[in-house]
């Protein structure tokens, strides 16, 4: 039986994130010479410049590590065959944000001493986003962060959480919230070597709507740190959804088709568009929500495209999307800038 379809899948009631794709986004070399894209939005120009002043380190989101299905694709590598020095943080999967932000502080100290550097660039997936925040804002690590730069994260939270907190047992009834921990934590370390204490309810509570109303009420930005965001944006069946413009922006009209979602994305899709006001998201995690710092628009991308998964070798064969072809450029423009 897959990892995917285990128990604890229920226990989180966030099914379709525990769940593996059911259709390749892959394509050959031959059919992308076939694809016609309105614009190279959705790619980026051709990656080239020099490598980052600074280390990169990259942070995964709820659920992931530097190696699942929801954790980074071949990006560190690519990042590494381009000159720049990449260290890959692994951060408890399931938990609040100020327990995953004090072992992401930690992966940063590692990656400043191991290439002697004074700054690293913080480039961050989902709830990574807020760990990066976290970082910086509370634990005092502006003058050794130059960038942090989140995808899709919910920095306004999201109501795929907010459905799961009604279903997640409180702390009123231990019993049931210590066997939610104990079934998440055996399922983490199938995965994540960090994982054997895990919370599951301080972590969908953190990226919750009013977990990130009082979040960003207490952590703020430092000035001396860049911050910039994208969203990913999606739909179902890849309809385009006639919002998705007025929320991304002019440039959004330029791809020529909507992403088309991932179907395990799509349940949480229904509860984070809010049914029929068919609020722009990504699967998981709106646009609005997603916005912080400079906001840099959208990539047509679901929540899992945007990391390159699951295992993305070639662009999306559906948008022309290149999840290595962006974050290269991404970091290029880091360089580009001095950093």
């Amino acid at each position: 039986m897959p990892r995917s379809t285990l128990p604890v899948v229920a226990c989180l009631t966030v099914s379709a994130l525990l769940c593996l794709r059911c259709t390749s986004e892959e394509t050959t070399a031959a059919q992308e010479e076939n694809l016609t894209l309105g614009a190279t939005s959705s790619l980026g120009p051709v990656p080239k410049g020099k490598a980052t002043k600074f280390p990169i380190v990259l942070g995964h989101g709820f659920d992931a590590s530097p190696t699942n299905r929801w954790g980074w694709y071949k990006l560190a590598d690519a990042l590494r065959a381009d000159g720049h020095k990449v260290h890959v943080a692994q951060v408890p999967p399931y938990d609040s944000v100020e327990v995953r932000a004090a072992a992401l502080a930690k992966h940063i100290d590692q990656a400043l001493s191991t290439h002697g550097a004074t700054k690293v660039h913080l480039i961050s997936h989902s709830m990574g986003g807020l760990d990066a925040r976290f970082v910086v804002g509370k634990l005092g690590y502006g003058d050794r962060v130059a960038s942090v730069s989140t995808i899709s994260t919910p920095h306004r939270g999201s109501p795929v959480a907010d459905l799961a907190l009604k279903f997640l047992p409180g702390d009123g009834n231990k019993s049931a919230s210590d066997m939610v921990n104990h079934l998440a934590s055996c399922w983490g370390l199938s995965f994540s070597a960090v994982a054997g204490d895990s919370h599951v309810r301080a972590a969908m509570q953190a990226i919750s709507t009013s977990g990130a109303s009082s979040f960003n009420s207490t952590v703020g930005n430092d000035s001396r740190v860049v911050y910039q965001s994208w969203a990913g944006i999606s739909s179902v069946a890849g309809i385009k959804n006639p919002k998705d413009v007025t929320a991304c922006g002019a440039a959004l009209g330029e791809f020529k088709r909507a992403d088309f979602m991932d179907a395990t994305l799509v349940a949480g899709a229904s509860v984070v568009a809010g049914g029929f006001a068919l609020t722009p998201n990504d699967g998981m995690v709106t646009v609005d929500s997603a916005r912080w710092g400079k906001f840099r628009g959208c990539i047509p991308a679901d929540h899992l495209n945007e990391v390159g998964q699951p295992k993305m070798d070639a662009r999306d064969k559906w948008t022309g999307f290149d999840h290595l072809r962006f974050y290269r450029n991404l970091a290029f423009e880091l360089a580009a800038a001095g950093m």
